[in-house]
């Protein structure tokens, strides 16, 4: 199965487990509070095994942060774009806010992991590539703008300090530690086919292994259907950003370089994700729209299968 193929399938299994999720909860076997464990487990427990094991085992590569930093330079491009387009559409500051959110972050780490580990089964380099890639380039900005972004457009004009505390829960959350560990480790020559550090790497890896579950059931238990008005242009303008525009710079800004194809792939489906569920804590924290932000993030997520797979199939 090439790549493409496997892209696809393994965002229709993702899907799949949503819907599956959304049908539990739906007949009462589930429901919505259960989301806040699940995505309790995946941050704090599954997400950090994916991370720590997947990067033990191979040496750091130094091109990764140089696909970071391109994935950073994307964003930044698209914030830009997201807020020249509300300015000049003379959208709401809420509703200027919200665009900017969905359109610059995508799921790089709930959806993104399971997906990239779907579409190369069994590649460790892929999988750190993808940890790097996603934390340096997407992680820091998403902690540090987030709630900027959320706190000047949004109505609850809360102290800045609220920033303060979101970069330092970054630094000190499981997510960055067991990615600073799993670097760290692997520059130290451990006798990788020994029973006792084969057995320490397998412990992570069977948690690890259950992190697609958590999450797809943690997304599948946030979805809820609700009509908003004048929705549809700022649908629009943030699937067109979101899932086309934002990929496509990713496509244009690694086209002849040195990178390998499976580093220029990585960087493709990270920035063809949708947009990223953190986003809608930071707009309810300020009241920033979280109306619209939560009713991207459904359709953007239900819109990236055909999309993703479609400029997969184009330029891979």
């Amino acid at each position: 199965m090439d790549s493409t193929q496997s892209l696809v399938s393994g965002v229709i299994v993702m899907l799949a487990i949503i819907v599956l999720a959304a049908l539990l909860k739906k007949f009462g076997v589930l429901k919505k509070d259960d989301s806040t464990l699940f995505s309790r487990i995946v941050l704090q427990v599954t997400l950090p095994a994916v991370i720590f094991s997947s990067l033990v085992l191979k040496h750091f590569d130094s091109d990764f942060l140089i696909m970071a930093m391109i994935m950073a330079a994307i964003e930044i491009a698209v914030i830009i774009m997201a807020w020249f387009i509300a300015t000049i559409l003379k959208f709401k500051p809420g509703e200027k806010g919200a665009l900017i959110l969905v359109s610059a972050f995508g799921m790089t780490t709930m959806l993104g992991y399971p997906i990239v580990r779907q579409v190369f089964q069994g590649n460790a380099l892929a999988m750190e590539e993808a940890v790097v890639t996603s934390e340096f380039g997407v992680g820091l900005l998403l902690f540090i703008l987030g709630p900027l972004i959320a706190m000047y457009y949004g109505e609850s004009k809360l102290e800045g300090k609220f920033i303060m505390k979101s970069v330092k829960n970054f630094f000190v959350s499981p997510i960055f530690i067991s990615l600073v560990a799993g670097i760290s480790l692997s520059f130290i020559p451990f006798e990788t086919g020994g029973h006792v550090f084969t057995s320490f790497v397998h412990f992570f890896q069977l948690i690890g292994n259950a992190n697609l579950l958590m999450v797809a059931f943690t997304i599948g238990l946030l979805i809820e259907l609700k009509k908003i008005k004048h929705i549809y242009m700022f649908l629009g303008i943030a699937v067109l950003l979101k899932l086309i525009v934002k990929p496509l710079l990713a496509v244009w800004l690694t086209i002849g370089l040195h990178f390998t194809e499976m580093m220029r792939e990585i960087v493709v489906i990270e920035t063809a994700l949708p947009s990223a569920i953190l986003t809608v804590v930071f707009a309810k924290q300020f009241n920033c729209r979280p109306d619209l932000v939560s009713m991207t993030i459904m359709v953007t997520l239900v819109l990236s299968v055909a999309t993703s797979s479609l400029l997969f199939i184009s330029f891979f």
